[in-house]
């Protein structure tokens, strides 16, 4: 694991469910946390980027009942699409700078 990299390993991350409607309103949001992000990562093709650092994926329509099933919460509406995606969680809520885990605005490049 490297300490210089805040988010190395999935740590303070959490995952976002977002649904957007035809008129591509938001229509519902649910916060995915850790523990059920590593029961569902396997129903999405990552590749290289297992944490879903580089943006959100369309939940496609095979993977809705399995990802109910883990993040209960989660309604899924006909009609609506779907995207999990990942989002900072530090406890300061601030981006550190790179190689500082503390409480520091700014972005942060990936190691």
């Amino acid at each position: 694991m490297n300490e210089e990299y805040p988010f190395e390993d999935g740590r303070n991350l959490r995952w976002v469910l977002e649904g957007f409607g035809p008129d591509e309103w938001l229509c519902s949001s649910v916060t995915v946390t850790r523990e059920q992000f590593l029961r569902v990562r396997g129903l999405f093709e990552l590749g290289d980027d297992e944490w879903m650092m580089a943006g959100v994926y369309p939940v496609p329509i095979e993977a809705q009942g399995p990802l109910r099933a883990v993040v209960e919460t989660a309604l899924f509406e006909e009609g609506v699409d779907y995207f999990l995606g990942a989002q900072q969680d530090l406890p300061s809520g601030l981006w550190p700078p790179r190689g500082v885990c503390g409480p520091f605005p700014g972005p942060i490049p990936p190691p």
